[in-house]
């Protein structure tokens, strides 16, 4: 990403809404599947500032990895001393070391050249039986300006992602787009120039708005528990090895 985007992300990660909901929706995932999860090793691959891997805690197990120096950076700022600068198809763990994978954010990226081999290298880390949560950017016709800015080099859809896990024989357990509630906003504000950033929802929202939308995602989350959704901003991947 551009180096304002890491001070944007670092600055807004843990108030903002649309962090808010990533975060409970991959930490719904983990309960779901793996609910010792506080118990376990876990890697976060593609960490970015910290703020997943650092409510996970436990940081003589867990582990996160960035290639962006300014990412560790950021991490450091943290606090977080459990960060490696290191790339994602090239992890520098063990076999077996984990027992649950988190990469959220990092497959559409344009550092990643080769999705399949990243997605090899973090089942090679992930122990038998592991659990492995994927986030990713969904629908192509949605990329705008925020796209180029975050350096994104794909958008996904369900059929990709389920043919991407399914081809390394993983047992797909959840798949679903989410931001679902909000698409048709994410859609005027992408494609007819709505946000000058060309950002499904602006960072500086109004704390008014983010009161709406937070309140909006916290009913879609509710729904997930039970539920996939046809359509979304973005797409939830969970899998067992």
């Amino acid at each position: 990403m551009e180096t304002n985007e890491y001070a944007t992300m670092f600055r807004v990660e843990e108030t903002h809404w649309w962090y808010h909901a990533l975060h409970r929706l991959i930490f719904q995932a983990l309960e779901a599947e793996l609910p010792d999860w506080r118990n376990k090793k876990i890697l976060d691959a593609g960490c970015g500032t910290g703020a997943i891997l650092q409510r996970l805690g436990n940081p003589q197990e867990n582990v996160g990895i960035d290639l962006a120096p300014e990412a560790v950076a950021f991490c450091g700022e943290r606090g977080l001393d459990n960060v490696r600068q290191a790339d994602i198809c090239a992890l520098p763990f063990a076999d077996a070391s984990f027992d649950a994978v988190i990469c959220s954010s990092v497959l559409y990226h344009e550092w990643v050249s080769d999705v399949a081999a990243a997605i090899r290298e973090m089942l090679r880390v992930l122990r038998p039986g592991g659990v492995l949560v994927v986030n990713v950017p969904a629908f192509r016709f949605l990329h705008s300006a925020h796209d180029d800015a975050v350096m994104t080099a794909r958008r996904f859809r369900k059929a990709e992602i389920r043919k991407l896990l399914l081809d390394r024989h993983l047992t797909i357990r959840r798949l679903t787009y989410w931001t679902s509630f909000l698409f048709p906003l994410a859609v005027a504000a992408r494609t007819f120039g709505r946000s000058e950033m060309g950002r499904d929802f602006e960072a500086k929202n109004t704390s008014f708005l983010q009161r709406v939308f937070a309140q909006i995602m916290t009913l879609e989350l509710r729904l997930l528990r039970g539920i996939s959704f046809p359509f979304g901003v973005a797409l939830l991947a969970v899998a067992r090895k």
